[in-house]
């Protein structure tokens, strides 16, 4: 099993890194590893308005397959210049799930869970979620 840790990603620019800092390690079974971006959030943004990232275990109904579930919500939070208090209008949110069958070769699960994450992580994808279309 994996260890918890800090995740560090690169912002929209592509240059430019974020943390997001490991809040909670997975119990176990169901339970979900969390992070949230704290390292260079701003000064008085509460941690309610800040983005996470949770991801979860579990076998599936047949104990053939473990799934690993994630979801990342990223609020878009503002500043009342008179108040300097934060409220959120509305998040990003983003819910996936990976099903592994655990009867077959770590190669082949070792390449699908590399060219899917991959799949997602290129410019094309990044794109059509951003502008809410996939591609025509």
């Amino acid at each position: 099993m994996p260890t918890m840790a800090n995740l560090t990603v690169f912002k929209a620019d592509g240059t430019t890194s974020i943390v997001y800092d490991a809040l909670n390690a997975s119990g176990g079974e169901s339970s979900p590893a969390i992070w949230r971006q704290d390292t260079g959030a701003a000064a008085g943004l509460p941690v309610g308005l800040r983005a996470t990232f949770r991801v979860v275990s579990k076998w599936n109904g047949s104990k053939t397959a473990r799934q690993l579930r994630f979801q990342y919500a990223y609020p878009y939070a503002v500043q009342d210049s008179t108040t300097t208090l934060y409220s959120s209008t509305d998040r990003v949110v983003f819910d996936g799930i990976i099903t592994v069958p655990q009867g077959i070769p770590s190669t082949a699960i070792n390449e699908g869970c590399a060219q899917v994450l991959n799949l997602l992580a290129t410019t094309l994808v990044k794109a059509s979620a951003q502008a809410g279309y996939a591609p025509t």
